[in-house]
């Protein structure tokens, strides 16, 4: 008998998916390496870069990351779908860990995404794994839609933010899911009633350099950005209004978690994974992505806390049953 495979189901997230590097490396220190890697959105590009060998390169560019690098890879558009394309992005990150096809990664490899008509879930097993991880991450609003294998595409979280059904559909035996999701209970005892002085001056300074580095990366963006002020004060979570009343960008992050929260519930009631990883990130914005070392470590913290089961599942693997 062939030994059970072992799958990875890494989930949606925007900026809360650099923990997914901290997990995979401290999970294959334990000896479990995937045989099987499926994404959405973040979820994909970590584990395309992960099918691929790419993983340490990946890490290495992201613990560079500053908030300023972040807003010169923001090309801002307010045509197509999207406030941003996603063109730079996407090729910054092919610099970093390469592109091929998926049928030649040495780990199978997966990524989902959402037909925008037809509310179809899409499984990219083919062609470009760049192409597939840009099509998976079309966040409603924020990315543009990708126009890919004929159709028009958006974020895999859309329908499947934590695809442990495709990792099954690939030939994973054991399934181990990444489950990203903000807790709308635990948001709502955060809401905030209002920001300090002290907090408004920090996110004054911070919108300030955030309107300085767009303006190097991009004439045009400055202009658009500077005429719509409003909307650069909601950009990201991050960059909070000094109005108690919520941003545009943050109605819209709060909307697709809410969606994102009530779908996976549904879906890995349908689909459970042998076990599910649930890193503590509800301190994480849309945009955080300068934030990488803190979520890789609390991806490594979570792997820590669940070593007995873990241990359960290394000795299923050796044993073949």
């Amino acid at each position: 008998m062939s030994r059970p495979r072992l799958g990875l189901a890494l989930g949606s997230g925007s900026a809360r998916g650099w923990s997914h590097i901290g997990i995979l490396g401290a999970l294959a220190e334990r000896g479990l390496r995937a045989d099987v890697i499926t994404g959405a959105s973040v979820g994909a590009l970590v584990g395309a870069a992960s099918a691929a060998g790419r993983l340490d390169a990946l890490e290495r560019w992201v613990c560079t990351l500053t908030q300023r690098d972040v807003w010169r890879l923001v090309d801002t558009t307010f045509r197509g779908g999207g406030v941003m394309s996603g063109n730079r992005l996407m090729k910054t990150i092919a610099e970093q860990i390469g592109d091929a096809p998926i049928e030649s990664l040495p780990t199978t490899f997966g990524a989902v995404a959402t037909d925008l008509y037809t509310g179809e879930e899409i499984w990219l097993r083919e062609g470009s794994f760049m192409a597939a991880v840009r099509a998976s991450s079309g966040l409603p609003g924020l990315l543009a839609p990708t126009w890919y294998q004929q159709r028009w595409l958006i974020d895999g979280g859309v329908v499947n933010p934590v695809p442990v059904s495709l990792c099954r559909a690939l030939g994973a035996d054991v399934v181990i899911a990444v489950d990203l999701r903000r807790s709308v209970t635990k948001m709502a005892m955060r809401a905030p009633e209002g920001l300090a002085d002290s907090q408004d001056r920090k996110k004054a300074a911070e919108n300030e350099a955030a309107v300085e580095a767009t303006s190097e990366a991009s004439a045009e963006g400055t202009a658009i950005l500077r005429r719509w002020a409003g909307l650069v004060d909601g950009l990201v979570e991050s960059f909070r209004s000094r109005r108690s009343d919520p941003g545009l960008f943050e109605v819209m992050s709060g909307a697709v978690n809410i969606m994102q929260d009530r779908i996976t519930r549904s879906r890995l009631a349908i689909d459970p994974a042998d076990l599910v990883l649930r890193p503590d990130l509800a301190d994480f914005q849309l945009m955080d992505f300068h934030r990488a070392r803190e979520a890789i470590e609390i991806g490594r913290k979570q792997v820590q806390t669940v070593a007995p089961q873990l241990a359960s599942i290394a000795a299923q693997l050796r044993s073949g049953q």
